[in-house]
């Protein structure tokens, strides 16, 4: 099991309200690397890690955002369906029918892998009674999901720089959550001037540890007015 979900079942109760705000998961076809960034208006001081919690990253194979009033059953079983082989959508199809306390309506899910002949596949899911402004948009490599937010734009800014950015796939993801920094683009921060308080990214290369990835960055928590997207 990962050390980090072993952390997070020691450190916390089954179920967190404070909830991630916006995140993308990628794959990358090329080079085999597996992207995890996101941002939300929590810090270390509501829960170890803040944005972190809701990651799982498994090198060569998927990720998996569980996020919306997160439970750390729901990531587990998550993680153990996509050992198991299951698909994205196969994934949030089961989380649905086995939510861990039978209401899936508000949970949000995104989720990549890579299919037996390596090709990229994606699925999300926003229920119905997630926080507004709340969606998810997916492409063929990627997905990406919010809620709590300021708008659709926030959403539509994080894709357009992930598909119109030059560079690493590293580069790439970092240039996708800078597109919703943005001043409440997690709306509970709209007071603290910023667009979240805690933030990061991971990249994993197919061949990494895991919990061992040689990209592996967390901002928990920061000053007041300062922003966690730019400290990453």
């Amino acid at each position: 099991m990962k050390k980090t979900l072993l952390l997070i079942l020691i450190l916390c109760a089954t179920q967190i309200n404070s909830q991630d705000t916006f995140s993308i998961v990628a794959v990358d076809t090329i080079t085999g690397e597996i992207g995890s960034a996101g941002a939300s208006c929590i810090d270390e001081s509501q829960i170890e890690g803040g944005a972190l919690i809701i990651s799982d990253v498994i090198p060569g194979r998927g990720a998996i955002h569980t996020q919306s009033y997160w439970n750390v059953n729901n990531q587990l079983n998550a993680h153990n369906r996509m050992v198991e082989g299951l698909s994205p959508q196969e994934i949030i199809d089961w989380l649905a029918a086995n939510d861990a306390q039978g209401n899936p309506s508000v949970r949000q899910y995104g989720i990549v892998d890579f299919d037996p002949e390596g090709h990229a596949r994606s699925a999300g899911f926003t229920g119905a009674n997630c926080m507004n402004y709340k969606n998810h948009i997916t492409g063929p490599n990627y997905a990406i999901q919010g809620n709590i937010l300021l708008g659709q734009q926030i959403l539509d800014s994080i894709e357009a720089r992930f598909l119109n950015t030059q560079g690493s796939f590293a580069e790439k993801m970092m240039a996708a959550l800078q597109g919703a920094n943005v001043v409440g683009a997690d709306t509970r921060c709209t007071g603290n001037g910023t667009s979240s308080l805690s933030a990061f990214i991971r990249i994993a290369r197919p061949d990494d540890p895991e919990d061992d990835f040689y990209c592996d960055l967390n901002v928990p928590s920061v000053p007041d007015g300062m922003e966690p997207i730019d400290s990453l």
